[in-house]
């Protein structure tokens, strides 16, 4: 245990003396973070300058039911989309944001509009919709078939009157006519939610910085067995799992470290200096469970890379290449629900994109323990895979 305890020394004083290394650990995500959730703040924002679109299915022949179709069309501040689709298929391009909304007039709505139990339009509004672009596009449905409504209910008033009356007192309009005249409905709830720009880009830099830490692990672990440092630890009878361990827990403890600080610059940092707020979800037990995952995989990773590669420069170059790889499958770089469906489910495969996901899951989704528990326990195998390698390469290492 003593030598535990002086391997673990050793290393935090190898760190120290690196300021440099342990400088642009944190320095580096802070900078993305606030460029990338500033710059690209309005992109995140969900259909921020985007025309917003609509289908529009008539299923009545009626003429009630014709005009108020010509008239939601008429409104030239949405974009009517043509399609002869079914309504399931629709309905499904609404679910993904592929449109903004869905306009079905049924069938008998023109025959049923002045009954007691009126077949009501449904508006149907995809899952990223902003509320206040939801209730506009609705006032104007809602206007179209007040309209026709209207001029249907004074057409039959006046047919009701004596030939040459005028009895326009006689017109009474509740509010309770008309809603009952448009359903609003919400497209299926398991759609993907669109993240904000902070909630994007502190969790996915935090991810590239904490793999980034392979770098300096891994040469600091070449020059060490260059130098004959663990041929002289193997002599005193130091065990491979106890010089892993020696490196693992200073690192998992820089990366946590590296966790607690680029929270606080997306809760404190970004809205100073105009961007938004990151909010930390309901749970703070889903948050540590994730930092310890996923800082557990990044140093297991990093030990990995330590005891395949046999220079510094190797390190440097293997490092560099791999995580950028990881970071642009992993959502890192572009996120994930602008990429094709292919790209989308190779990316799933890199750890990047299980801690994207996990973190999502609660400052996004609001999740709490159960709900990241699979992106766990897939970072928590993949970093358990990495020491093994790391063991079995260190292994054949001592043998030759």
């Amino acid at each position: 245990m003593r030598s535990l305890v002086h391997l673990i020394l050793k290393e935090w004083l190898v760190l120290l003396h690196d300021w440099h290394a342990l400088l642009l650990l944190f320095a580096m995500p802070v900078l993305f973070i606030l460029v990338m959730s500033l710059a690209l703040r309005d992109q995140f924002a969900a259909h921020k300058g985007v025309a917003i679109t609509y289908h529009l299915r008539n299923d009545d022949t009626h003429q009630a039911a014709l005009e108020v179709e010509q008239k939601i069309r008429e409104d030239e501040h949405f974009r009517f989309e043509a399609s002869a689709a079914s309504e399931v298929e629709l309905l499904e391009r609404v679910g993904r944001d592929a449109v903004h909304f869905l306009v079905v007039i049924p069938s008998g709505f023109g025959a049923a509009l002045l009954d007691d139990a009126p077949v009501a339009v449904r508006v149907t509004s995809g899952p990223a919709v902003e509320p206040a672009v939801e209730l506009l596009f609705e006032a104007a449905v809602r206007g179209a078939v007040t309209d026709v409504f209207t001029a249907a209910r004074i057409a039959r008033i006046e047919r009701s009157l004596p030939e040459g009356a005028n009895d326009a007192g006689s017109l009474s309009i509740e509010r309770e006519d008309v809603d009952a005249l448009v359903e609003r409905r919400a497209a299926d709830a398991s759609a993907p939610e669109r993240p904000s720009a902070v909630q994007q880009n502190v969790p996915a830099w935090l991810l590239f910085a904490m793999f980034f830490i392979a770098i300096p692990l891994s040469t600091t672990w070449v020059q060490e067995r260059q130098q004959g440092t663990f041929a002289r630890l193997r002599a005193m009878g130091v065990t491979r799992s106890r010089m892993l361990l020696g490196k693992l827990v200073p690192y998992f403890a820089i990366n946590l470290l590296q966790v607690g600080s680029m929270l606080c610059v997306g809760v404190y940092l970004v809205p100073l200096c105009g961007g938004d707020a990151l909010t930390l979800g309901q749970s703070p037990a889903a948050l540590v469970v994730m930092a310890l995952a996923v800082s557990f995989a990044s140093v297991s990773y990093a030990l990995l890379i330590a005891n395949v590669v046999t220079t510094s420069e190797q390190a440097t170059i293997f490092t560099g290449v791999s995580n950028l790889l990881l970071a642009v499958l992993g959502g890192i770089m572009v996120p994930r629900f602008v990429m094709p469906q292919a790209m989308q489910a190779i990316g799933s495969w890199s750890p990047m994109a299980w801690g994207l996901e996990g973190f999502l899951d609660i400052f996004l989704r609001r999740g709490g323990v159960d709900e990241v528990g699979g992106e766990a326990v897939w970072l928590g195998a993949f970093g358990i895979a990495c020491l093994l390698g790391a063991a079995l390469f260190m292994g054949r290492r001592r043998a030759k």
